[in-house]
């Protein structure tokens, strides 16, 4: 049986214990569930039936630092889905670091860690023989980091362009479609939950940051960090702005951009036909190959489909392990 903890037991950890509970993988069992506060451990492994809704308020809730799972040793296989912090990366990156350090492989949808310490984490992770996965971290459910290791690895990336940011680009969608000012259409985008109390992360363009700085590490080699890339947000985009775009055919998006060593985000022109011009919260990202051309993916960018790349990141892992024991 390998043994799964997932820290950070808010919406996506309990979509993910769901999922995991109900249709059982390869032998996985969840026998933690963590959050801030502390976290249950249930050594035979949670089923569908016995999946709490709040771990805090449980009879068998142990308050204390999540760390005590690894330093127990109480798991195999880490799942980290706590709040990004940007600047410093914590509390995911201790998370991250410990897991790997006690030899536990770690999936994770927290992009704070890996922009603050990539190098780091990925060398650590191959010096201890675990894996390190983070395709929920950029695109949500769309396969960008497995699509690109494994079916593109024959060719080379030239560059990449992407809307990262699904808050962005509903609000210029609706901007676009409506004729909303930016302040109207980022209130609706809160009422539907699709944007937080405090948007400026998504507004300033940090977000896009983030996730422009784990493409270009992780696909392109590069060492990079926040401050490397150029940053501009949506804040002054304009109604006015947007109504000369549609006059020419053209629409503005958020886009973020990985070309010739230089990595930014900022508010572009695109053509309404163009493959990168999709609307409401979707992402796409499209990749200039030195063979094939231009591969744009286009997907759901957060939310339950984020699960989708927590899962196959699970799967691959197991996959790898009974690999490993079939060639023993």
């Amino acid at each position: 049986m390998i043994r799964c903890g997932i820290i950070g037991y808010g919406f996506l950890g309990k979509k993910l214990a769901g999922y995991l509970t109900r249709y059982k993988m390869r032998g996985l069992a969840i026998t933690a569930l963590a959050n801030s506060r502390g976290y249950l451990y249930y050594p035979k492994g949670f089923d569908s039936d016995n999946l709490p809704a709040d771990i805090t308020g449980h009879t068998s809730f142990r308050a204390s630092n999540p760390l005590e799972i690894l330093e127990r040793g109480l798991v195999d296989l880490l799942v980290t889905l706590t709040p990004t912090n940007v600047y410093n990366g914590e509390p995911g990156l201790t998370y991250i670091r410990e897991a790997l350090k006690s030899g536990v492989d770690v999936v994770t949808a927290d992009k704070g860690p890996l922009v603050v310490a990539f190098r780091e984490l990925t060398s650590l992770a191959d010096s201890m023989g675990v894996f390190l996965c983070y395709e929920a971290t950029v695109g949500g459910g769309i396969p960008v980091f497995s699509l690109a290791r494994h079916s593109l690895r024959g060719d080379r990336i030239l560059s990449i362009k992407g809307i990262l940011n699904g808050t962005t680009n509903y609000i210029l969608s609706r901007m676009h479609f409506e004729g909303l000012p930016l302040d109207l259409a980022l209130q609706e985008a809160q009422m539907m939950g699709l944007a937080e109390r405090d948007p400026s992360l998504d507004l300033e363009g940090i977000d896009s940051a983030c996730k422009i700085v784990i493409l270009a590490n992780a696909l392109l080699g590069a060492d990079r960090r926040l401050e490397d890339v150029k940053v501009k947000g949506i804040t002054q985009v304009t109604s006015d702005a947007i109504l000369a775009a549609k006059e020419l055919g053209m629409t503005i998006k958020l886009v973020g951009s990985i070309e010739g060593g230089r990595l930014s985000v900022a508010p572009r022109l695109v053509r309404l036909n163009h493959p990168l011009c999709v609307h409401g919260s979707l992402n796409a990202i499209q990749f200039k190959m030195e063979i094939l051309g231009d591969l744009t993916l286009i997907g759901r960018g957060a939310g339950e489909s984020t699960v989708s790349a927590l899962l196959s990141d699970i799967e691959w892992i197991l996959a790898q392990k009974e690999a490993s024991r079939g060639g023993r």
